[in-house]
């Protein structure tokens, strides 16, 4: 009974390290995503993020293997990253300002 309490809490473990990973990844790629918007054009022009926002909006229709749920987690996540990169932009302007 020990040595499976042992392998369970090992294999949890192993879990918690492979998530905190993945989310360290995807949020390396958010800060570099919006880093790469702001260095592009000082942030995306209005269309561009509406024609990504109507392609997230219009997936689960083109597709039964995308369901809506996760097209509404991933327009979610663009529309945060979107938000931070304006802040971004807006602070940036007002930091260099003060020094």
């Amino acid at each position: 009974m020990k040595n499976l309490v042992i392998d369970l809490l090992i294999k949890m473990a192993k879990a918690d390290v492979q998530t905190k990973e993945l989310t360290a990844q995807v949020e390396a790629q958010s800060l570099l995503l919006a880093a790469l918007v702001l260095t592009v054009g000082k942030g995306i022009p209005a269309s561009m993020s509406s024609n990504i926002q109507k392609a997230i909006l219009s997936a689960p229709e083109a597709s039964a293997e995308i369901l809506s749920s996760d097209a509404d987690l991933l327009l979610a996540h663009f529309d945060r990253l979107i938000s931070v990169s304006h802040f971004v932009e807006e602070n940036a302007d007002s930091q260099l300002a003060h020094h």
